[in-house]
């Protein structure tokens, strides 16, 4: 496993405006790269790169069949390089670079733009770079280009743009402030040399980017400018342009568009030395975390910058090692003692400078009490890589794997390919900036050994995070509030764990390196599909008790196949909370058994899961075809063995991880809380986490071996086989279920049903509850308007109403009116079937009233804006989503997913989103009024809205406030017998699946 880098992220809608056409000319001389960029064997796309007259660099990819084209820009600063007079500046300027060009002044042209024609975008700050994207419908990549490259030409900065989204900023770190992942970041920061840039505060708000320039008589606008004017020169950016046109066609929209971006020729900035010397090292970190269930134990060791071994990628092989989970790893023999739960291994941060390796391990309680012990098992297992030395056959096997991965690399989403590419550019050279990150090139046993010696305990920093140090700390982190104490580790628990090896009486054969994986696949060849249908499943079996779908890979031609399978009981939780927990408990058992061989699988690029879901149990098999069945089989195995071999040790460090599990969702964030909160309300088979919780805790062993008993005894299994497989295989697969289980078949009497309450038309409910966490300032409201089981045609005009909202309500709510920095919109199914329109607001200002109050307000103003819509711009937007709904699928992960939904949801519409696109064409302004005036304004006949509201403790004093007596108020234990006095929404016909068989 790999620990990512962190980075502040602008959550931006999808936006919109009118294309241009007629390049003109340009004069410039563009320099044309003669290095051929690596690509996979299966890539048919074009790659080239060029450099502008003003050494900006881009990578262009000319794809003939893509729905999207993509861009993203990656700009060589981040927030090490804000001024100490204003922390956060640079990711305030990342935001400001949204808000309005002097060639495009609206504050919204950008993201309308992109929206209208079926776009979206976003942007995130790191550490050293800044990195800004967006994607839209391929025929609209022009005008898209030319409203981007403004960001770095002439954006305005526009004083009352620039007092708001300060605020939008200070809402984004509010937001943050009760997340354990970035209290932790900050406090490595907060104890690292003050002197290093690393120590800043990069997130920013109101205080660093409002008050304290104030104080000092600066002006922050003044400050914006002189930082995009000194940092954002073309020779520190890095470009990628993805379309459907030729490149010389994508050169000339690069040249026309991006020539203007000045180049000063800045250096790269660069932050020599380490963050962590003598003084910060080989320090234990107690912290009190926010989670009331998280036990963790990091174990840092800054190192030396790795960005320039990506050949040998050293780390790659040192983690492998260190995270494996088969016989013989440090986790197998943690979890045998009952310490550990989960550990993962990799680079927490990578730096020009420096870098930082992280050993991350999930602890039981028993674990903590055993800290030290666990970090002697570190240690030991360390000494044994420093011993047997690098070796040459486990490199040859990642190495191998990683090969393969590349060489079969599936099409990603254009943005976030766009993006990463932009990144990738920063760091590697011209021909690897595809398969840099992925492939190894070559074998230096020195580098990995030379890396081995980082490890030890004079360069460790030793964070445990647990609450029983609540009460205990000694210090206070500034920024976030984080509770902690820093203690040096003593010289002789150093020499015990620096003395600790493999070879010692108490690890003595225990741990030892991974044996070879018989797991790898070596036959790449292709079945042929030709004859089947290039856009849905067809139907193998249907039986009382199994119905196969099985659908060739004849469009991507790739050596892979998911294998997704449900089998449906009503044992699995649809019934009570017992249930549901026993479920749980049951598929993480059974992934614990089964970890010795997925977790080699999935080092070979074959992944499995199983989980829990309404119907019953979920099972999925993906990766490379070869020895996808051998997986299965091995799955289906420790199913039936499970009764027999769990045990008592296992049980209850499975039952306590859940339990923590359950625990932490109450420091969740409020936006979370409400969508539980509002699911449980209208989802009749909905448990909540009190009950879950009081079900887990009366639970005994016998009591998951009785119910695995119970669960595999009756039950129907429906799969859908998909890819590299033929009939004969896909059948054989069916048969290693229904032969390796051998149930009998379910009642139909007791098949499992997902019901919905049915609000009641005309009415109004608002469901209130404080937040679980009064540690956290913000309050949250969801308001979900009711529509029901819709056909296609009110499917599509509630989907095309959704597009047309999406932008609007951001830009009205976020932008203008800065009520949180979550803004969003969507549609939402409850059960399988019954839709809704949704809005959320996320806010540390206004309480959940008045949040409310704001959406019915914006959804008042914008019925007049649909009124006044030009038919042309009815039109764009009509495109836009009827491409979206005809957009191709990427890959056959994307392709599966199509056609699993209507199988799970027993619709079997596998061509539903093209009946979509059909409906959409032929909609009118008239309908999408008939519907809003139907469903959605107040007083429509067939308006059901339900508000969920959750007060944080700051806005508690508006919690009891009356509701108007046509409002149904819901409050916390009123909410089973709210359900129990509600219709339920009727269950669907059955579908006739005849004209799918074969």
């Amino acid at each position: 496993m790999s620990n990512q880098g962190n980075a502040q992220t602008k959550e931006l809608p999808l936006a919109s405006d009118e294309p241009k056409n007629n390049l003109p000319k340009t004069t410039t001389t563009t320099r044309q790269s003669d290095i051929k960029v690596e690509s996979s064997s299966q890539d048919e796309r074009i790659y080239s790169i060029i450099e502008l007259p003003n050494k900006l660099s881009c990578l262009l990819i000319s794809d003939p069949t893509t729905d999207k084209a993509a861009a993203a820009m990656d700009v060589r600063v981040g927030h090490l390089s804000d001024p100490v007079e204003a922390p956060g500046l640079a990711h305030f300027l990342e935001h400001m670079l949204f808000m309005g060009t002097k060639k495009y002044p609206d504050e919204n042209d950008y993201d309308s733009y992109l929206s209208t024609h079926g776009g979206s975008s976003n942007a995130f700050t790191d550490m050293e770079s800044t990195n800004y994207l967006f994607d839209v419908a391929s025929d609209h990549l022009e005008p898209s280009l030319d409203r981007f490259a403004q960001f770095f030409i002439e954006p305005l900065f526009n004083v009352d743009s620039t007092e708001r989204e300060m605020q939008a900023v200070d809402s984004e770190h509010a937001k943050n402030l009760q997340s354990d992942f970035w209290r932790a970041f900050q406090l490595s920061k907060s104890l690292c040399k003050k002197s290093h840039p690393f120590s800043k505060f990069g997130s920013g708000n109101l205080k660093t980017l409002g008050e304290k320039p104030s104080e000092l008589g600066l002006n922050v606008r003044d400050m914006l400018l002189a930082f995009h004017a000194k940092y954002y020169s073309a020779n520190v950016m890095k470009l990628v342009v993805l379309g459907k046109e030729t490149i010389p066609e994508l050169q000339a929209l690069v040249e026309t568009y991006f020539s203007n971006v000045l180049n000063h020729d800045v250096p790269i900035p660069l932050f020599p030395g380490e963050p962590f010397g003598p003084e910060q090292l080989s320090k234990r970190i107690s912290v009190v975390p926010v989670r009331e269930g998280m036990r963790s134990l990091d174990m840092n060791f800054p190192a030396r910058e790795i960005s320039t071994l990506y050949k040998q990628k050293p780390t790659r092989y040192i983690s492998h090692l260190i995270g494996h989970e088969g016989v013989g790893s440090i986790l197998s023999l943690l979890k045998e003692k009952g310490w550990a739960n989960e550990l993962s291994a990799g680079e927490s941060r990578s730096c020009s400078d420096w870098s930082c390796f992280t050993i991350s391990i999930d602890l039981t309680d028993d674990g903590l009490d055993h800290v030290d012990d666990v970090v002697e098992i570190v240690f030991a297992y360390l000494s044994l890589l420093k011993e047997v030395g690098a070796q040459r056959w486990i490199h040859d096997e990642t190495a191998t794997v990683a090969e393969c991965s590349f060489r079969f690399l599936s099409k990603r989403n254009p943005v976030d390919y766009t993006c990463s590419l932009a990144g990738a550019m920063q760091l590697y050279v011209p021909e690897h900036v595809l398969s840099g990150p992925y492939k190894v090139y070559e074998y230096d046993p020195n580098q990995i050994e030379e890396f081995l010696t980082f490890f030890n305990p004079e360069n460790m920093i030793m964070s445990v995070t647990s609450k029983k140090f609540d009460g205990q700390t000694q210090s206070k982190e500034s920024w976030y509030g984080t509770d902690y104490t820093v203690e040096n580790l003593s010289k002789p628990l150093c020499t015990r764990w620096s003395n600790a090896t493999a070879a010692c009486s108490t690890f003595e054969g225990v741990l030892k390196l991974p044996e070879q994986n018989d797991m790898i696949a070596s036959d790449f060849s292709i079945v042929s599909g030709e004859d089947a249908p290039k856009d849905e499943p067809r139907l193998l079996i249907d039986t009382n008790l199994c119905r196969l779908w099985y659908k060739p890979d004849n469009v991507f031609d790739m050596p892979k196949v998911n294998i997704m399978a449900v089998i449906r009981t009503v044992n699995a939780g649809s019934t009570s909370p017992e249930d549901s927990v026993l479920s749980t408990l049951w598929v993480q058992i059974l992934m614990e058994h089964s970890n010795d061989f997925t977790y080699l699988a999935s080092m070979a690029s074959l992944h499995c899961s199983v989980v829990n879901v309404n119907q019953g149990i979920e099972l999925t098999v993906s990766g490379f075809s070869h020895k996808a069945h051998i997986l299965l089989k091995r799955i289906i195995k420790c199913m039936v063995e499970l009764s027999e071999k769990v045990d008592t040790s296992l049980f209850q460090r499975v039952k306590d991880k859940i339990a923590k599990s359950y625990q932490n969702f109450v420091s969740a964030q409020p936006y979370q809380h409400a969508i539980n909160a509002g699911d449980i309300c209208l989802e009749a088979n909905k448990w909540s986490i009190e009950e879950r919780l009081d079900a887990l805790e009366g639970l005994a062993l016998q009591d998951v071996i009785s119910f695995s008993h119970r669960l595999l005894s009756r039950f129907d299994v429906e799969l859908l086989v998909h890819g590299n497989v033929s009939t004969d295989d896909a059948k054989e697969i069916s048969n290693i279920i229904l032969d390796g289980l051998k149930p009998r078949p379910s009642f139909e009497s007791t098949r499992p049903q997902s019901r919905v309450v049915k609000l009641k038309d005309g009415c109004d409910y608002v469901h209130r509850f404080p937040e679980p966490n009064a540690n956290n300032t913000n309050s949250c409201v969801e308001i979900l308007f009711q529509i029901g089981p819709v056909g296609i045609k009110d499917n599509a005009v509630l989907a095309f109403l959704q597009h047309l909202v999406r932008e609007p309500a951001y830009n009205e709510l976020r932008t203008h009116e800065q009520l949180g920095y979550i803004v969003h919109s969507s549609l939402k199914t409850n059960g399988d079937a019954v839709k809704s329109l949704l809005f959320l607001i996320q806010s540390d200002s206004k309480d959940p009233t008045y949040l409310d109050s704001r959406i019915e307000n914006f959804l008042d103003g914008f019925r007049s804006k649909m009124v006044k819509m030009s038919s042309e711009e009815f039109e764009t937007n009509v495109e836009a989503v009827v491409q979206t709904f005809l957009e191709k699928n990427k890959n056959l992960g994307e392709e599966s997913g199509q056609y699993w939904n209507p199988i799970s949801n027993k619709t079997y519409l596998f061509k539903k989103r093209n009946l979509l696109a059909t409906e959409v064409k032929d909609l009118s302004m008239f309908q999408v009024l008939q519907f809003f005036d139907k469903f959605i304004v107040k007083n429509a006949p067939r308006r059901k809205k339900i508000s969920v509201q959750v007060f944080a403790l700051q806005h508690l004093e508006h919690y009891d406030d009356p509701v108007p007596e046509s409002i149904t108020l819901v409050r916390p234990e009123e909410v089973v017998d709210f359900k129990r006095s509600m219709s339920l929404y009727e269950l669907p016909d059955k579908v006739d699946v005849e004209c799918y068989k074969i």
